[in-house]
């Protein structure tokens, strides 16, 4: 019906090919880019901040009522809590398909209710949601003439404004500058002469320093509003504060203490190339988009960098420019496609008018995807781009196989109009059908739910998009260029080139012969049924073994040019000691010829700042302009500091894609146990028993080295005749060894802290402690060893816990095996190893990860199987011939493993999907031979006649369709550019699977089609002869 119309009307029809062309252009210029899909993921995260406190303390003070108070939160499916010193983190992941703003509010009212159980001295919890497309954008700052001091308050003052105005820039802060503090430096002896305590001098300073609004008064017709005007202006007004006695007396501040502005204490420094810098971290607006914001970014570092020439101003992390590389590169594969389709096409049609033809139906179904992702909300990234890719190998397909039915009818001596019409018709239920059955496979992909769900999702629906709008193309434009411009004299091309004819004569008689050969065979094949099913199927068995060789993996490697080294000393260690030893590793870095900027953060850990470690990430030139991977180049960095004692070094090649979602380790384990001295027990070990297994290696625990800690035990008894609380012994411990912020100090529209402190050299030692004095509450001074004991111990440096119940991570790697094989042997050094019976084993991250989605692509693959039958069972009104088609499924899948295992490929999350994939598309050229068949056998032909005309009459379409689709993915399977490593698989498996499974489908669906066939009229025969007898 669609065919006649536009026949009919090719104007019409022209122009509105124009306005799809049209709208797909103008929706692919706008549609946004990004690494990922937009999607939401059902993850959240407290953060709260309590400084001074020890991981346990943290744990019980604030970890343990957030989860109790968080468990009672709607669709909360795990509470995750990190508790570290001065930290806790507490994440939760809400079931699939939670609205996560809605969540956040929840948790938001959640907060107020367990802020009142919180103490005094944390700060209010802030709630994050996660994002996929978050990444911060890093910059690295330095300048040659001007100190840290002097860098950081010109970026302060003239950069960090400029950056905060772009447009979609959320926050800028600075890094590893030197930042000041007013520091009163308490004197105990002069303190306790007066009568006087830090307590009275911290309220003292807070009370004198503020500006407070008093009311109004009139004056005349005016109403004039009345301030008390108290902040400080001076360091001397600050020197100066007048401090009233027991005894009525008063002194000043700089009697009993010493006021100066000096460099707070460092806790950390930055490094760039080399030398001390500053960096920038800018985060984007959640509603921003990432290489938007990283292009204005850019535009204005290079103003920045004519307006302060002085600067050297580097960008250390930037995914944008990994995002567009990698979309240019997966577009340059999509058109390499195209190009091949085209080629294919015209050698197998030798007409310059079927050409055209599909040169211009291919990017017709293309701008129609992009107007379809467009009105959808699908942006530009790796995943959907991936799919475009993957829909133009496919999307040929319906095209060449009306174009074929069109020149048979035209062939027979019909007129273009009606062989484009009756062409049309012919294959249309067929078409529909096959491109029905590649549709149904995507549907339970869509399903999947979860963060691997949304992304097959994106996926899926490109895919589909391109799909229907093939088959629109192909029953609507194809019939209408066909009649406008067949023509008999155009049916063959002159070449003026004498040797390109000789080619495509011998091109096609080599068509010719393999039609005929495979009519000899298929004719043998349907006289000898049964030795043909036999050695399919021993085929079949055989091929399954390549399976457990094939090996699996979460995601193929991703070679952003990225490495991370981490550094870690002792627990405890200086930060200058630390300082000195990165310094070390970056002087040997500098030797790698690939490296083109390094930077380095020290002072810093996983969740709080630590002086005993620091990390380093290494930034390689682009991928085309270096011979070694990233990996190669990590291996080079490992060797280069192998030598370097006393600290442990890791280092991996970092990866923001979906690889690193689960972690870098090959297996993560998490040991579960209800008590935490055990758990540290266990990890210390298993770490030696995995260590000392073959094949295990970098076998790292969470918890780590403990760290010493002192104890401070209060006499209750004897501090209670002195009137001393345990909170005012903890608020001059604090005061004296870290310093309390008493109040903030504005210099030139900057606050800096007040911060009181006693000297340094007095208060050094755990043994300085037993001099501390603790005011009483008659004014008097007691001794701290007066009322307390100190004690030495052991303390983790992080505590974890999941759904209100300790755990610890086991990390480790087995090089040159996949993550299954990785598993299997981690499963296999468990078995020898004896856990106590309160404790058990899951294994989690990226071996989670993948052994859950595989889990759903298996379940996505059965319903696809399903459904794929029912469509075929409607289409053909039949339960025996999708049967017979479906025959093709499982040596598609078993060809799709030989492909990988002897391209040396792992079996990865991407090529899992192409197995499901592959399910929907081997059929088709079952769906098209069989149903030319009974329309053959319809016409009055036996079934033999059938087979044996059928079969080679569609040869030549159901090559040039295997062929486009299987070429078309040649670029996405052998692809190095940038990105192209999470496609090969995928590629790889859909290109062998097709390729074999159409190779025994032109043999063993004509032979199980005559099997049927055969029991079939025996049935009828018997049924015949016994109602005759009756």
């Amino acid at each position: 019906m669609f065919s006649r119309l536009c026949i009919k009307k090719p104007v019409t029809t022209i122009m509105v090919t124009l306005m799809v062309f049209i709208a797909g252009i103008l929706s692919y210029t706008n549609l946004d880019q990004a690494m990922m899909p937009d999607m939401d993921l059902p993850i959240a995260v407290v953060a709260t901040t309590y400084v001074g406190a020890s991981p346990e303390e943290i744990e019980t003070l604030i970890s343990k009522p957030m989860e109790e108070g968080m468990g009672s939160i709607a669709n909360v499916e795990t509470i995750t809590s990190y508790s570290a010193e001065n930290m806790s983190m507490v994440l939760l992941q809400f079931v699939d398909g939670t609205d996560i703003d809605m969540a956040a509010v929840d948790m938001r009212d959640k907060l107020d209710q367990i802020e009142r159980t919180l103490p005094d001295g944390a700060q209010e919890p802030m709630v994050v949601k996660m994002d996929i497309n978050a990444q911060p954008i890093s910059l690295g700052v330095r300048a040659e003439n001007l100190d840290l001091n002097s860098l950081h308050e010109m970026l302060e003052d003239n950069v960090v404004s400029r950056l905060e105005r772009i447009e979609g820039v959320a926050s800028v802060d600075l890094n590893g500058g030197i930042t000041r503090e007013i520091r009163v430096t308490i004197d105990p002896a002069k303190l306790a002469g007066y009568g006087l305590n830090t307590n009275t001098i911290s309220s003292m300073l807070a009370a004198e320093n503020m500006n407070l609004p008093s009311g109004s008064l009139s004056q005349g017709n005016t109403s004039v509003s009345i301030r008390t005007v108290g902040e400080f202006r001076t360091l001397q007004e600050i020197q100066n504060l007048p401090i009233p006695t027991a005894t009525g007396a008063v002194v000043h501040l700089s009697d009993v203490a010493r006021v100066e502005e000096v460099e707070a204490d460092r806790k950390g420094f930055s490094y760039i190339n080399g030398d001390r810098g500053i960096m920038i971290s800018v985060d984007k607006q959640s509603t921003a988009n990432l290489v938007k914001v990283s292009n204005a970014l850019k535009a204005e570092i290079e103003e920045l960098q004519e307006d302060y020439p002085e600067l050297e101003i580097f960008m250390l992390t930037d995914t944008a420019e990994y995002i567009e590389m990698s979309l240019a590169n997966i577009t340059e594969t999509a058109f390499l496609a195209a190009v091949i389709a085209f080629f294919v096409l015209f050698l197998f049609l030798k007409n310059a008018v079927t050409a055209g033809i599909i040169a211009v139906s291919i990017p017709t179904s293309i701008m129609a995807t992009f107007a379809m992702m467009y009105v959808t909300g699908i942006n530009m990234n790796m995943i959907s781009m991936g799919g475009v890719a993957i829909g133009i190998g496919m999307l040929v397909d319906n095209s060449v196989v009306v174009l074929d039915s069109i020149y048979g009818y035209y062939e027979r001596g019909y007129t273009p109009a009606e062989a484009a019409e009756y062409g049309a018709r012919e294959v249309s239920m067929a078409i529909t059908a096959s491109t029905l059955t590649t549709v149904a496979v995507f549907v339970p992909l869509m399903m999947a739910g979860g963060t691997t769900g949304a992304m097959m999702s994106n996926l899926s629906l490109t895919i589909v998009y391109a799909l229907v709008a093939s088959v629109v193309v192909a029953l609507t434009f194809v019939p209408m260029a066909c009649a406008l411009l067949m023509k008999k004299e155009t049916k063959t091309i002159y070449w003026k080139s004498v040797k390109f004819l000789a080619f495509l004569d011998h091109w096609e008689a080599a068509i010719d012969m393999l039609a005929r050969k495979y009519e000899v065979v298929l004719k043998w094949a349907l006289s000898h049924r049964k030795k043909t099913v036999i050695t399919v199927i021993v085929a079949f068995v055989l091929s399954l073994g390549c399976i457990p060789l094939a090996g699996t993996d979460f995601m193929a490697t991703m070679d952003q040019g990225t490495a991370s080294v981490t550094v870690e000393l002792p627990n405890g260690t200086e930060l200058d000691t630390t300082e000195e030893l990165t310094l070390e590793v970056l002087y040997r870095l500098e030797s790698i010829p690939e490296v083109e900027t390094i930077f380095a953060s020290v002072g810093t850990s996983q969740m709080s700042a630590g002086t005993n470690s620091s990390s380093i990430t290494v930034n390689l030139v682009e991928k085309a302009d270096r011979d070694r991977s990233t990996d190669e180049v990590c291996e080079e960095i490992e060797e280069l500091l192998t030598d370097i004692a006393g600290a442990d070094i890791t280092v991996s090649a970092s990866s923001s894609a979906m690889g690193s979602m689960g972690g870098s380790a090959d297996v993560t384990m998490n040991i579960y146990g209800y008590d935490n001295q055990t758990l540290i027990g266990v990890e210390k070990d298993l770490v030696e028993h995995l260590e000392a297994w073959p094949g295990l290696s970098n076998v790292e625990g969470s918890v780590g080295e403990t760290v010493p800690s002192a104890m401070l035990t209060i006499d209750r008894g004897k501090a209670s005749q002195y009137g001393i609380t345990t909170a005012s012994v903890a608020g001059a411990l604090n005061t004296a060894i870290s310093g309390s912020t008493a109040t903030e100090f504005k210099v030139d529209g900057t606050e800096i802290d007040v911060v009181l402190r006693y000297d340094t050299e007095q208060i050094n030692y755990l043994t300085d402690l037993n001099n501390l004095t603790v005011t009483s509450a008659m004014g008097t001074q007691v001794p701290l060893s007066n009322i307390a004991t100190i004690s030495m111990g052991e303390t983790s440096t992080m505590i974890t816990r999941e759904n209100q119940k300790n755990y610890i991570t086991i990390n480790c790697d087995a090089e040159g095996l996949s993550g299954g094989e990785a598993q299997k042997l981690v499963e296999e050094a468990m078995e020898n190893y004896e856990l106590p019976e309160s404790c058990h084993y899951e294994f989690g991250g990226m071996t989670e990860m993948m052994m859950e989605t595989f889990g759903k692509l298996l379940l996505a693959m059965v319903v696809a199987v399903l459904l794929v039958y029912m469509i075929m069972a409607s289409q053909f009104e039949s339960l025996r011939y999708p049967f017979i088609v479906m025959f093709s499924m499982p040596l598609a899948i078993t060809g799709a493993i030989f492909g990988l295992l002897i391209t040396g490929n792992t079996i990865t999350m991407p090529a899992m999907m192409g197995f499901v994939m592959l399910v929907g598309m081997v059929v088709n050229n079952g769906i098209v031979l069989v149903d030319y068949t009974n329309q053959l056998m319809e016409r009055g032909m036996t079934c033999y006649d059938a087979l044996t005309t059928a079969g080679p009459r569609r040869l030549r379409p159901i090559l040039m369709t295997t062929t486009t689709t299987v070429l078309g993915m040649i670029p996405m399977a052998v692809g190095s550019g940038v990105g192209a490593e999470m496609w090969n698989s995928l590629g790889m498996s859909v290109a062998w699977g097709l390729a074999f499974s159409t190779l025994i489908t032109l043999i063993l669906i004509p032979t199980l089609f005559a099997a049927f066939a055969v029991r079939g009229e025996k049935r009828r025969e018997k049924m015949a002869l016994k109602e005759a007898n009756n």
